[in-house]
C-alpha cells in the first residue's frame, strides 16, 4: 500500500458577540455523503508556512476577510494517519495539522466553499462546542486555551 505524507494547516476561528465567545464550526460533507462539523484547514502549499496557510485557508473556505482575522496563538501540532479510499489506489496517508487560534474581528457573515463540499455553518457558544462531536478533540483545545480569547 503507498504512503503518502501531507501538512495541512487552520484555524479554531472565534468571535466575541454580544459579550460572549463563539466558535466558527463548518458544516462538511464526507467521503461518505455524512455531514460533519469541521474547522477551516487544508493543505499547506509548497513554500508556506504553517501560519501563513491557515489564514490563506480561513479565508478561502469562509470568505472571510483576512484583514478582519487575527492569530493570537499556536495552539497544537496534531499528527494522525488514515486510509484514502477516496482515492485511487487507496494510499494510507500520514497527516501533520498545524492548528491556530484566530480572532475575528469582522461583521461579514461567512459564505462558505460550496465546491470543497461546505453546507454550512454555525457560531457555537461554548455550551454547544462542550457537546459538539467533531475531529481534533475540540472542546479540550477549545477550553485549554481559553484564557488566551480575548
Amino acid at each position: 500500500m503507498a504512503k503518502i505524507y501531507e501538512k495541512s494547516s487552520g484555524g479554531v476561528v472565534y468571535r466575541k458577540h454580544n459579550n460572549k465567545v463563539e466558535v466558527l464550526l463548518l458544516t462538511w460533507r464526507n467521503s461518505k455523503n455524512e455531514e460533519e462539523y469541521v474547522i477551516p484547514k487544508w493543505h499547506i502549499e509548497d513554500g508556506e508556512i504553517a501560519k501563513d496557510a491557515a489564514m490563506r485557508e480561513i479565508e478561502e473556505e469562509t470568505w472571510l476577510s483576512r484583514k478582519d482575522l487575527e492569530v493570537i496563538k499556536f495552539i497544537t501540532k496534531i499528527n494522525y494517519t488514515f486510509t484514502a479510499w477516496h482515492k485511487e489506489w487507496n494510499p494510507l496517508i500520514d497527516k501533520d495539522v498545524y492548528l491556530f487560534l484566530v480572532k475575528y474581528t469582522g461583521d461579514y457573515a461567512p459564505d462558505v466553499q460550496k465546491e470543497e463540499r461546505f453546507t454550512g455553518y454555525k457560531w457555537a457558544s461554548l455550551d454547544e462546542i462542550k457537546k459538539t462531536n467533531i475531529k481534533f478533540d475540540l472542546p479540550k483545545m477549545v477550553f485549554n486555551n481559553l484564557t488566551y480569547f480575548i
